[in-house]
């Protein structure tokens, strides 16, 4: 009698695609792709919308600029002498009031074609000024000058070429009613004489 041979089970053969372990696996990459873009998608909106704000603020906070210098002084000649004095005018190119100004100008005489480097705002011949309000003609502010001599001024000549001068160094520190931050305004003139002035390549600044 014939002996029938055991059947073996056919086996069929599973494709990863077809566990759940894989679905899983490739719905949390496409979520976390998704998620990501939309975190840099944010980011980007937060950094415009900051940038439009700053952008907002700077057209209407104080912008506080210094211009209209002038030295007046007498001439070694003349019979009545009167200390030299230094005018400026201050005004505020924002469309926002400026509070607590404080002025400090610094003199100094020098026959160098370089520019002389000021490390600092100058302490002396300070002037304060509680308020100032948006817009020209601004306010004029008039100093004594001090560390140059009448003769050294005298001595100018407005004639091509020349490096001597006398140089008027200035901060303007402030706040702003808008954001109520700290502000300053850095300004340096070199006077040769006449109505020459010149303003410095360095040390002018508003931020």
């Amino acid at each position: 009698m014939a002996t029938e041979t055991p059947s073996r089970p056919v086996l069929h053969h599973r494709h990863f695609w077809h566990s759940f372990n894989f679905w899983l696996v490739l719905f949390t990459a496409v979520y976390s792709l998704i998620s990501l873009a939309g975190l840099w998608v944010a980011i980007q909106a937060s950094g415009l919308a900051r940038e439009s704000a700053d952008a907002g603020i700077a057209t209407v906070r104080a912008w506080v600029d210094v211009n209209s210098f002038k030295f007046v002084f007498s001439p070694p000649n003349a019979r009545q002498q009167i200390a030299p004095r230094f005018t400026m005018t201050a005004e505020n190119l924002g469309k926002s009031p400026a509070k607590s100004l404080v002025f400090t100008v610094e003199f100094a005489f020098d026959n160098q074609a370089g520019d002389k480097q000021f490390t600092s705002c100058p302490e002396s011949n300070l002037a304060r000024s509680p308020f100032m309000v948006a817009g020209p003609p601004g306010e004029p502010w008039t100093f004594e000058v001090e560390n140059v001599t009448p003769a050294q001024l005298a001595s100018l000549k407005s004639t091509p070429g020349t490096n001597t001068s006398v140089y008027a160094h200035g901060c303007v520190r402030y706040n702003d009613v808008m954001t109520n931050l700290p502000r300053l305004s850095e300004f340096c003139v070199r006077y040769y004489g006449g109505d020459s002035y010149i303003m410095c390549d360095n040390n002018n600044l508003m931020e």
